[in-house]
């Protein structure tokens, strides 16, 4: 029965607020309607929603809950705040009418590539594969499965619209299709190149306050966040509806086995993607264990759905997962391709895979949320929404952008990055650039050059690819062969080590040590091998982090000698002695000329004291571990007051500041900047 008038079907969204899948019931013998009609019918009958419901020609036993989440994307239902789900209007009218016509009017007002497929078959007919690739390169839907073409076909069909013929595997536009595409339309996909910015006229950002408030990340949460967004099922166009499914599914405590059941009846994945969804969930916060085998939604899943679901998600997402909203940052300054985006993660914030899953996630939980658009084949920028939003939240991102240059030389120029972080970030890099291991090698000269060794760049058959040399007399001097490894892969494998050149290398250059430097070094057997040949194994995150700790205290090369002393993976805390000395020395530095600047004001000692009396004012001063010995007092006072610094001066009746702390600063930055190659 087709009764409902034309001037009373649904209003039709924009292109771009429609949903992408179509409603994932189970189809009776009697096509989806009928099963959407019995599904709706269980609604209005306020059957339990944990009951089951069975369709005839259809082996799954869906809850009815289960299928409501199914359904709510589209509109069709939705539930309330007291966990009661209710049809829409339109919904309620049809099931009322029995006007199939018209239910497909409320399918094609919310779901993408509906109609038009109508439109494309009026041309002519056409097998799935050409509606396929219709639907990819004109509507920008990159569906690696056919099952959405088919799901959308399977419901024309019931509904009448499109006719299959079996022979010829071809699709084709019944009279009555025609008839509903002259009254509905479709969405001229040219449409898409022109209007590429929906939010051009908007001049706020719709946004969630306490979405808004997890944007702003301190230190640590930036260090806590991880480079990996993990794993979802189901299209990455529509996640965050995705992840919507599964909170309402676990709104209660959920058992491990019906989240399972769930998945494979909804997705066809297996317990052990299970497993990693989970870990997903819950790395985002959205879900907990409640007990051994029960999982809910946290307070924070529970805020979904929002009037600004997408902007909302992506900043869940921005606080959980690096180099989110740095994408914004990027944009801001002009637009990039996809390849260039990956550089500069890579490079400016330590976020490097071997292919480009990870970031097309992220540029897809953008594009949703309308901050980010494709202007062009892979080539991207931000919206008006995505300037507003960015000036928002500016002052929290991190902003380390910078242009790295083709010289294998690998120099960068960039203000806002120091040579140190340069080094570091390329480092890093080139440790998993396995095609061009040269590079990797110059980045352990610059690397080793920032601790304060005479570095070769050697390489070549049967030589080490760097000879190290402590700057000191030879008398006290020590060498150091060390071999780079990098890898495509996260970690050195055993087979990738000939440990007999490493020693060959140590004796040919009649090095004290032997070094392995790589991305990360695994495996038992691995290591008892480099302790077996007096080997140490040093990961870039230990070298990294040994010249940030020589950059805050730097140590001289006989203390770094420790380093090379060990076989196996490297231990850094051998050093721990030896900054502590240092860092008890820049204390005692800073307090003596302190308390000499104090005393010029006395009007009893006039300035001038001697050790011993510094020594009683120093020896409650909660800075030290230890009260500082009348030794060390003396040391620090004839080293302050020689002609080369000259901070103290120096009487018959003792020891007088010659500045205050500051006028000392300037001087060290003068002798620190004298000293500085970079």
């Amino acid at each position: 029965m087709y009764l409902i008038k034309k001037s009373d079907y649904p209003y039709i969204r924009d292109w771009d607020t429609k949903v992408f899948s179509i409603p994932k019931i189970p189809r009776s013998s009697n096509g989806y309607p009928q099963s959407l009609k019995l599904i709706l019918t269980a609604l209005k009958e306020n059957k339990p929603y944990s009951k089951p419901i069975e369709l005839e020609g259809s082996k799954r036993k869906d809850t009815l809950e289960r299928l409501y989440v199914f359904l709510r994307p589209t509109g069709i239902v939705e539930k309330r705040q007291n966990s009661k789900w209710e049809m829409s209007e339109e919904i309620s009218k049809w099931l009322d009418s029995g006007d199939d016509l018209y239910l497909a009017a409320i399918l094609n007002a919310n779901i993408r590539f509906f109609s038009e497929i109508l439109h494309i078959l009026s041309k002519k007919p056409a097998q799935i594969q050409e509606i396929r690739g219709i639907a990819k390169n004109d509507y920008k839907l990159p569906w690696k499965e056919k099952s959405e073409i088919l799901n959308r076909l399977g419901w024309l069909r019931d509904l009448k619209l499109v006719a299959y013929e079996d022979f010829s595997y071809t699709y084709s536009v019944t009279k009555l299709g025609e008839e509903f595409l002259s009254l509905v339309g479709y969405f001229d996909h040219e449409k898409i190149e022109v209007e590429l910015d929906s939010t051009n006229n908007e001049t706020e950002v719709p946004i969630s306050q306490w979405a808004l408030d997890l944007c702003v990340l301190t230190g640590e949460d930036k260090l806590l966040r991880k480079n990996g967004f993990g794993y979802l099922p189901g299209s990455v166009q529509v996640m965050h509806e995705t992840v919507y499914d599964y909170l309402l599914l676990m709104a209660n405590p959920t058992d491990i086995t019906t989240i399972n059941n769930y998945s494979y009846e909804t997705y066809g994945i297996k317990n052990s993607s299970v497993n990693s969804l989970i870990t997903t969930l819950s790395n985002l916060k959205f879900i907990e264990r409640k007990t051994k085998t029960q999982y809910q939604t946290t307070s924070l899943g529970k805020m979904f759905p929002t009037s600004s679901f997408e902007l909302d998600f992506a900043c869940c997402v921005n606080y959980n997962c690096n180099f989110m909203f740095e994408i914004l940052a990027e944009l801001f300054q002009r637009n990039l391709s996809l390849k260039e985006l990956s550089a500069r993660g890579k490079i400016s914030y330590d976020f490097s895979y071997k292919d480009q899953a990870e970031l097309r996630k992220r540029i897809h939980i953008l594009k949703n949320a309308n901050l980010v658009q494709e202007i062009g084949a892979d080539m991207y920028g931000l919206t008006n929404r995505g300037f507003n939003f960015y000036n928002l939240v500016k002052e929290h991102i991190s902003v380390n952008s910078i242009e790295k240059s083709q010289d294998t030389n690998f120099q960068f120029e960039h203000e806002n990055l120091s040579y140190l972080e340069n080094c570091l970030k390329e480092l890093r890099v080139a440790s998993k650039d396995s095609s061009n291991p040269e590079r990797f090698e110059k980045s352990l000269v610059a690397a080793f050059k920032l601790l304060g060794f005479k570095v070769e760049h050697l390489g070549g058959a049967g030589k080490t690819d760097i000879l190290l040399n402590a700057p000191t007399a030879p008398k006290f001097a020590y060498s150091v062969t060390v071999d780079a490894k990098s890898t495509y892969h996260n970690v050195i494998s055993e087979n990738s080590i000939v440990f007999d050149n490493i020693i060959e290398h140590k004796k040919k250059h009649e090095a004290n040590y032997a070094v392995i430097v790589g991305v990360s070094f695994q495996g038992k057997r691995l290591i008892d091998r480099a302790i077996d040949r007096d080997v140490v194994l040093i990961d870039v995150d230990s070298l990294s982090n040994l010249i940030k700790l020589h950059v805050e205290v730097p140590l001289k090369s006989d203390s770094y000698k420790k380093i090379f002393e060990q076989s196996g993976l490297v231990d850094l805390s051998v050093l721990e002695e030896d900054r502590k000395k240092i860092t008890r020395e820049g204390l005692l530095l800073q307090a003596i000329i302190e308390c000499l600047s104090e005393q010029s004001s006395d009007p009893f000692t006039k300035g001038i004291v001697q050790a011993r009396e510094i020594y009683l004012l120093l020896k409650n001063n909660q800075q030290f571990d230890y009260a500082p010995d009348l030794n060390e007092i003396e040391f620090m006072l004839q080293f302050l007051s020689s002609p080369l610094i000259s901070v103290v001066g120096t009487a018959k009746e003792g020891y007088y500041a010659l500045g205050s702390i500051d006028d000392a600063a300037q001087k060290f930055d003068f002798y620190l900047k004298a000293c500085n190659r970079f």
